[in-house]
């Protein structure tokens, strides 16, 4: 899992990530359980700043939608998808150059 520095400097516990968020522990169980919350060492039960962010966002979630733990697994999936494709939009943009065609020229 590759995260950027920033999500990576704070270190919590699964208590002190359910404090954090301010949801229920098992909601947050069940994040993991979805694979909505990954991290690297499951028995030492460690959390990041990207988790906690991942779960505030879940939460953000469940409050605005009503969705359940299995949708908001696809909901955030999708999002990051759209996000990685604006990114690579991005990247396309700056390399491309901008081709304008004056179509009324051509009638």
């Amino acid at each position: 899992m590759k995260h950027s520095p920033e999500f990576t400097d704070i270190i919590m516990s699964l208590d002190e990530l359910v404090t954090a968020c301010g949801q229920e522990r098992q909601w947050v169980i069940e994040l993991i359980e979805e694979n909505i919350i990954e991290y690297d060492v499951p028995e030492r039960e460690q959390f990041t700043g990207y988790q906690l962010t991942t779960v505030r966002r879940a939460s953000r979630l469940s409050r605005d939608f009503d969705a359940s733990v299995p949708a908001i697994g696809l909901i955030i999936e999708l999002l990051d998808e759209v996000e990685q494709l604006r990114q690579l939009k991005r990247q396309l943009d700056r390399q491309a150059p901008i081709i304008e065609v004056d179509f009324d020229s051509l009638k």
